[in-house]
């Protein structure tokens, strides 16, 4: 009967990516130097299949030999850089966001609060690749009230912010759907609560809906909101499709980001 330490070379290359992952993984956990025989055990691993892949490894610097044993080399270390920077907001939601856009096809745009919180901030933009879309660009604002990632925002406030946003905001008629009365917009915010997303149509442009979800930090504190926009005339025939969708990326993008409550966050209708 053959040892582990014998088994087929086929069974190394096919297996190499991910127990490359669970090397580099085992050294980040430990602060001191790791010897060949403790990750032979600790990973399950042949030594021999595990000292080939060390030496790959140690010859693209991605970990190093010293005393005592192994430790990240200075690749790895700059890897880790990558991730970090690329976990921070926003550009941790752009691969979610292109994820979305190659499943639907529509426009997907990530909005935040811009300064002053008035207004609703297009910060990441997915364009829709199908010929009939809904185009907008990044940097450009709109009123928090008529857009449906704007009132995402509005519904999370905190109700101190939110009173004085419908004390002194005022109303402006941009589309046949705009809402026209602070108690409409109560009320929207209110069906927002409860259902976890919001639905906007020809709130902002004739002609296009929008639906989005929440996008949670780690405190639970909403900070963004991610939508998804299409002509009306095909996007309300997927309207439960799209907003499922929705969800299910503001839910990934909010775990990224450290949120570990319940998604989407259900409140009281009344505050």
């Amino acid at each position: 009967m053959p040892t582990p330490e014998l088994e087929p070379r086929t069974d190394d290359t096919t297996r190499s990516p991910l127990r490359t992952l669970q090397i580099l993984s085992a050294l980040a956990a430990n602060p001191s130097p790791v010897s060949l025989a403790d990750l032979s055990t600790g990973l399950a691993l042949p030594k021999t299949s595990l000292f080939r892949l060390m030496k790959t490894l140690e010859s693209g610097s991605y970990v190093q030999l010293g005393p005592g044993g192994y430790v990240l080399g200075t690749e790895s270390l700059k890897l880790g850089a990558a991730l970090i920077q690329n976990r921070k907001f926003p550009n941790c939601a752009i691969p979610v966001m292109q994820s979305v856009s190659d499943r639907c096809g529509e426009t997907i745009i990530l909005g935040v609060a811009a300064q002053g919180a008035e207004e609703v901030l297009y910060a990441e933009v997915i364009e829709a690749t199908r010929p009939l879309r809904f185009i907008c660009t990044v940097g450009s604002t709109h009123p928090l009230y008529g857009s449906a990632t704007g009132q995402i925002l509005l519904s999370y406030m905190p109700e101190e912010r939110l009173q004085h946003y419908l004390d002194h905001v005022q109303l402006k008629k941009h589309a046949p759907g705009t809402v026209e009365s602070i108690d409409a917009l109560r009320e929207k915010l209110e069906h927002i609560r409860l259902t976890g997303f919001s639905e906007s149509l020809e709130g902002l442009v004739e002609g296009v809906f929008s639906v989005a979800s929440p996008i949670f930090d780690r405190s639970g504190v909403v900070v963004a909101g991610l939508s998804i926009s299409a002509p009306s005339s095909r996007a309300l025939r997927q309207r439960k499709e799209l907003a499922a969708l929705a969800l299910q990326a503001g839910e990934e993008i909010s775990r990224v980001l450290g949120y570990a409550g319940a998604y989407p966050l259900i409140c009281e209708a009344s505050r």
